[in-house]
């Protein structure tokens, strides 16, 4: 696994061989270009330095970064870890991971998340909404935690969700998911107790 940070932002880093043979996400991919490493660009809305293909796989073009700024994209600050020789040296990478991820989640603001909510909005869709808005997130910044993150951006315009995916858009944004059970007030055959399934961890208790 290689991975390494531009332009504020985290990618996969791989070749075109490797690309072409193995599922990657796009949006979230740099491709070794020389000595360079370069994100790929959807012709379509991207601009800048990159790898620019159409649906995906086909090359359109190529952009380099101008003189003077190729060490933003130079693959000297690639973090490799199949050239790891200890645990050590893996805990290492991972910790300086972590970081960069901390990092690039609490100090990009340039592209808040802000999710309209609405009258129509369902109980469990507004909550969800206004956790993210508290969050105040750059949501570029967490992209690569997500399979289908545009997918899951347009479901968060929408009104309802399921439980399924609330749960695995609240993990995306670290946000912690419980859902209570427990009796309606003049319940007949009464649970009797209160039941608290945490989503986000999987832990069930009861009170």
């Amino acid at each position: 696994m290689k991975k390494m940070e531009i332009e504020r932002k985290l990618y996969s880093v791989t070749t075109r061989d490797e690309y072409d043979k193995t599922l990657y996400n796009p949006k979230t991919t740099a491709l070794e270009i020389g000595n360079l490493v370069l994100p790929i660009r959807n012709p379509n809305i991207d601009t800048g330095v990159g790898v620019y293909m159409v649906d995906g796989y086909m090359v359109a073009n190529v952009v380099k970064p101008d003189k003077g700024c190729e060490a933003e994209y130079s693959r000297d600050k690639i973090m490799d870890f199949s050239n790891a020789k200890t645990v050590g040296e893996i805990i290492d990478m991972n910790n300086l991971l972590s970081h960069i991820q901390q990092d690039l989640m609490v100090s990009g603001k340039d592209n808040i998340l802000t999710l309209t909510i609405t009258p129509q909005d369902t109980p469990e869709m507004k909550a969800l909404k206004t956790a993210i808005n508290s969050k105040q997130i750059d949501k570029k910044a967490y992209e690569s935690r997500f399979d289908q993150f545009q997918n899951n951006m347009r479901l968060l315009k929408g009104s309802t969700i399921t439980l399924a995916k609330m749960k695995e858009i609240c993990e995306g944004f670290d946000i912690a998911c419980e859902l209570t059970l427990t009796d309606k007030e003049g319940a007949v055959n009464p649970i009797g107790t209160e039941i608290v399934v945490d989503l986000t961890e999987g832990r069930t208790t009861k009170e």
